[in-house]
């Protein structure tokens, strides 16, 4: 796949705010900053984005677009990872070993300050919502999941409390030694949330294969979709763009 100099451009960038937002934390990490470790001009970075709140917004968008398409490889690899239990165990997993997913999850406000507040937060929630509700709906639909989230709204409830209360754990087991479950490991840990969720949400009988492998390729689509939403929400400046913004702008690489 070739790669053009724009997308190279924007890679840098992205990969440069990236660290940055990692080490520092959103509020402490200035666009000169960014442009100075991605090697280009100020006015470049403002041309893939006009404010500071979206270009880190961007760099969450592609960490959790990539996270889609591991899921979406799982899925390929085993089927029975689309069982709720085994989905969440593998999020837990992949969340907690990525340090922006991982601040996203436990709401980091060190390194994420701002930068979900206003539309490009709002966007972000009701597309992870969104997904999460086909996802459950589609699970019932294949007797994958016990109750109907259809039928009964606080389905998704009381698997969002269940979810959230394991990540909040997490951001909380640093100031809190002494607390249940502080000496197991992060494996561990992974599976006791998804002990709970099995125990909780899914029929007691197991799925036959042809069952998972339908519903692992319904929610693989639905993997690809949420990527492709994301990916589509950090596109590329066209030549017009790039030439009124610098203009307007005055910041030229």
């Amino acid at each position: 796949m070739v790669v053009t100099v724009e997308q190279d451009k924007r890679r840098r960038i992205l990969d440069a705010a990236e660290a940055l937002l990692i080490s520092y934390g959103y509020r402490k990490v200035t666009i000169d900053e960014v442009a100075a470790q991605a090697q280009v001009g100020k006015g470049t970075v403002y041309l893939y984005r006009p404010s500071k709140r979206e270009l880190f917004g961007a760099v969450i968008a592609r960490d959790s677009a990539r996270m889609a398409v591991e899921h979406s490889a799982a899925l390929a690899a085993d089927p029975a990872e689309v069982r709720l239990h085994r989905h969440l165990r593998r999020t837990f997993l992949m969340t907690m070993r990525r340090p922006l997913a991982k601040a996203l999850a436990t709401a980091d406000q060190a390194v994420l300050g701002e930068v979900l507040a206003g539309e490009t937060g709002a966007r972000f929630a009701a597309g992870k919502v969104e997904t999460m509700v086909r996802y459950m709906a589609l699970l019932h639909r294949h007797g994958l999941l016990a109750d109907d989230p259809e039928a009964d709204p606080a389905v998704l409830h009381r698997v969002s409390a269940v979810v959230l209360g394991a990540y909040l754990l997490e951001g909380a087991m640093p100031a809190a030694g002494g607390m249940p479950g502080a000496e197991l490991d992060l494996q561990a840990r992974a599976d006791a949330l998804a002990t709970t969720v099995r125990r909780a949400f899914e029929p007691a009988d197991e799925p036959s294969p042809a069952t998972l492998r339908a519903a692992a390729a319904e929610l693989a689509e639905l993997g690809r979709q949420w990527a492709a939403e994301l990916t589509d929400s950090i596109p590329e400046p066209s030549p017009g763009t790039r030439a009124r913004t610098a203009a307007a702008a005055g910041r030229t690489e």
